[in-house]
């Protein structure tokens, strides 16, 4: 299982300069990578990673200053141009609209990337020091607030920029432990209620965006009314980063909480297939949908415990006792009353049974085959 571990690094000016430097660095061999295949396009010749791979080391040669960077943190550089290539022609392949790989703006490359070397080194160059700094390449041990051990193969780390400091990603390959916990239960998302499971519980939708959207339009507000490029607009751009970062740190604060009480309480968790990007089209409920979050909650639970998706269809409008279903059965948002046997729950509870219901069948399906 791969995961992804995220700690503060301490730094100092002249640890920040390094970086800058990195960044500095590694956005030019992109804009440049960009700028060779465009020329060589126009001349009819097509120019892809292995072509600009050998120009790098050539380059490397030419100026010594690429040496600063490590030799597979600027061949992420041009992979990462070339998946941005490939995704732009197998869209067009298709007949989707999209973009070109735009070029690389000081303001937006925020990341560097590390590649690990050979695991069975002695001393792979991506690793924690006994002293709990962190080893990276061309930079050397890096000083964090280490908060969790890792157990598994590092894969990857990423210095990433934020508007509050500098910090550091692990990827890792976590060996998969066996789960002897064997209860299931069905969840429903919703709006009202971010979530009510088949046991009958119900969590509250905190509405992490909403809470803040009054000093959001505030600081907003301030800024409309300020220079463009003046040191008063740029101070009121970074105060609204750290507020929109402090939303966005809240809602996945939350959400890993709750995956995880799942995780703890349940082997299998069983919950609708939804399509949430088509359900956020055109909807009044858009901004609520989104402020959930409920993808991220997806992905968070998905990889803490078992997941069974189901078809999500009718499952709020059909009678788990009788097995009508109508849209008339669903008199309000939260009031579920089968118009064939009077059945009455609240709709949320209503359609976990039904979720549970056809998880259930699905799994017995698949230990039969």
């Amino acid at each position: 299982m791969i995961k992804t571990y995220t700690y503060k690094i301490k730094t100092n000016k002249t640890l920040e300069q390094k970086f800058e430097e990195q960044l500095n660095i590694t956005r030019y061999i992109y804009n440049l990578g960009k700028e060779v295949r465009e020329e060589s396009y126009k001349k009819g010749v097509a120019i892809n990673y292995y072509d600009l791979s050998k120009q790098l080391t050539e380059a490397k040669k030419e100026f010594n200053w690429l040496k600063k960077a490590h030799v597979h943190t600027l061949q992420s550089v041009l992979e990462r141009l070339e998946i941005g290539y490939k995704k732009f022609f197998s869209d067009l392949k298709i007949g989707n609209k999209t973009s070109i790989p735009k070029w690389a703006k000081k303001k937006d490359w925020k990341s560097i990337e590390f590649k690990q070397g050979n695991l069975k080194a002695s001393k792979p160059c991506l690793r924690f020091e006994k002293d709990g700094k962190f080893n990276l390449p061309k930079l050397g041990k890096i000083k964090i607030f280490k908060s969790r051990e890792i157990y598994g193969d590092i894969k990857l780390a990423k210095i990433i920029k934020h508007t509050d400091g500098w910090y550091l990603q692990v990827i890792f390959e976590e060996i998969e432990q066996i789960r002897e916990n064997q209860s299931i239960c069905a969840i429903d998302m919703g709006i009202t209620y971010f979530l009510t499971t088949s046991d009958g519980e119900f969590i509250e939708n905190p509405k992490h965006l909403f809470k803040y959207l009054k000093q959001l339009r505030i600081e907003n507000r301030k800024l409309s009314r300020m220079k463009r490029g003046g040191n008063n607009y740029k101070k009121q751009v970074k105060v609204l980063q750290l507020l929109h970062q402090k939303v966005s740190r809240v809602r996945k604060d939350f959400l890993h909480k709750e995956s995880r009480k799942l995780a703890n309480n349940y082997g299998t968790v069983i919950r609708e297939d939804l399509n949430i990007s088509k359900m956020v089209k055109g909807s009044k409920l858009a901004k609520h949908i989104l402020d959930c979050s409920w993808g991220t909650f997806f992905t968070f639970l998905e990889y803490k415990t078992n997941v069974i998706k189901v078809n999500p269809a009718y499952t709020s409008q059909k009678c788990s006792k009788c097995g009508h279903t109508c849209k008339e059965n669903r008199k309000t948002q939260s009031l579920f009353e089968c118009v064939k046997c009077n059945y009455t729950e609240n709709a949320d509870l209503q359609a976990t049974f039904n979720i549970l219901e056809l998880g259930q069948q699905l799994m017995e399906a698949n230990v039969s085959q």
